[in-house]
């Protein structure tokens, strides 16, 4: 799991120093998985491509993989019924015990209700990102503290990450100060996800800030703000 671990956080802070050197690199949330996807698989120093037990051939990192509850996206303080419905993590790292111990129908987990193994946790790791333009606000405060939430929940996983790039550029910075207090507060009080938040001033406040929490292997980054 060590190896994993390594593999993720250091593909992590590399996205992490790319946007805060080149902050438009990334237009959206989904040009920075796609480029996340790749340093991951550049960073893993094993084979990625497992075998089923039916034997078909998948990867071990995947985009948009389904979550095994349902819960209510706006407030996700519990795994619900029906007719709740499930979500998707951006990026999902597979079990390779899972993948080789289940035929490819249970591992795809297209089916909430589809029988596996509960000895085996099927997910090493799940990621969520968030990309954003002009700072926060209410609405993205609370889909950020909706996303630690989800995670939280997402006990099939082994390691769990937020991960939150901001080009900020609110003229001025009491959006910052309205929102940050609770929103680095939650992060905290979810101590099973390590969150990095990492912000690149653009407008007239000039510089960037990155915070992480929670169990990192490398904590160089931890409350850093170089803002002027």
């Amino acid at each position: 799991m060590n190896n994993i671990q390594e593999s993720i956080e250091a593909a992590i802070q590399t996205l992490a120093n790319c946007f805060l050197e080149n902050p438009y690199m990334f237009f959206t949330e989904a040009d920075a998985v796609a480029h996340f996807h790749k340093l991951l698989n550049e960073f893993l120093s094993f084979d990625r491509m497992l075998q089923t037990k039916d034997n078909y051939h998948t990867e071990l990192i995947h985009q948009e993989y389904p979550t095994f509850f349902r819960f209510e996206k706006k407030n996700p303080k519990a795994r619900l019924g029906p007719p709740a419905k499930r979500g998707h993590y951006d990026i999902a790292v597979l079990n390779q015990k899972f993948v080789t111990s289940h035929d490819a129908k249970v591992v795809l987990n297209r089916t909430i209700n589809t029988t596996r193994d509960e000895e085996i946790k099927p997910l090493d790791a799940v990621i969520e990102f968030k990309l954003d333009n002009v700072g926060w606000s209410s609405g993205k405060a609370q889909g950020a503290k909706a996303d630690l939430d989800k995670l939280h929940l997402s006990s099939e996983a082994s390691l769990r990450y937020f991960v939150v790039l901001m080009r900020y550029m609110s003229p001025k910075s009491y959006r910052w100060e309205t929102y940050w207090h609770g929103i680095r507060k939650k992060a905290k009080q979810i101590s099973d996800v390590k969150s990095i938040f990492v912000t690149k001033w653009v407008g007239n406040k000039c510089g960037d800030a990155s915070y992480q929490f929670n169990g990192w292997l490398n904590s160089e980054l931890i409350e850093k703000d170089s803002t002027a």
